[in-house]
């Protein structure tokens, strides 16, 4: 079994659309065209990801409220996650130590996340990392962009898309903030 990959997010908007977020339903996998761009080309176990595979992986996702989705992620004990929306710089950081280390789940629990670009208000881009922060801090599954109205694949190994270090940098300190004591 391989270890799981970490998960951090990073996006600034107002407290007003950060609320609207979590009460909006769940994005699932058939919300986002560009997938194949990242999954075509990733190194995995078995046949890779079709995107019949995709339309599935959607449509057995969560219907519940994105804020759930969120609240079972921070509160899970294996997760080891943390929600923090800071209203002095309007920014919302999300992190989780152990999310997944598989693909399926990857395309479940994604489009969850970037689904935040339909509800960004506050310009610049931010960003979604998901590394292995615990085991090989320098291996990464996929970053995203995050602009308004705007979720991009920003890279991937399987793209030949270097390890995003600035963005790792400010992951790795949200992170080992949530490693427990002892």
């Amino acid at each position: 079994m391989s270890e799981p990959d970490s998960l951090y997010l990073r996006v600034r908007l107002s407290k007003e659309a950060y609320q609207r977020y979590l009460a909006s339903p769940c994005a699932d996998a058939r919300d986002f065209s560009d997938w194949m761009d990242w999954v075509g080309k990733a190194q995995m176990y078995g046949s890779g990801i079709t995107e019949s595979d995709i339309r599935e992986i959607g449509e057995r996702s969560s219907k519940r409220r994105t804020g759930e989705e969120v609240d079972a992620w921070a509160t899970d004990a294996w997760n080891i996650g943390k929600s923090d929306y800071d209203e002095a710089t309007e920014t919302w950081r999300f992190g989780m130590l152990q999310f997944s280390e598989n693909y399926h789940d990857f395309l479940e629990h994604l489009p969850v996340f970037r689904a935040i670009d339909r509800f960004k208000d506050r310009p610049g881009v931010d960003f979604l990392l998901v590394y292995n922060f615990l085991w090989s801090p320098d291996d990464y599954a996929v970053f995203f962009e995050l602009s308004e109205s705007r979720s991009t694949i920003a890279g991937s190994p399987g793209q030949g898309v270097a390890f995003p270090t600035a963005y790792a940098e400010e992951a790795s300190t949200f992170l080992a903030s949530l490693i427990p004591a002892g």
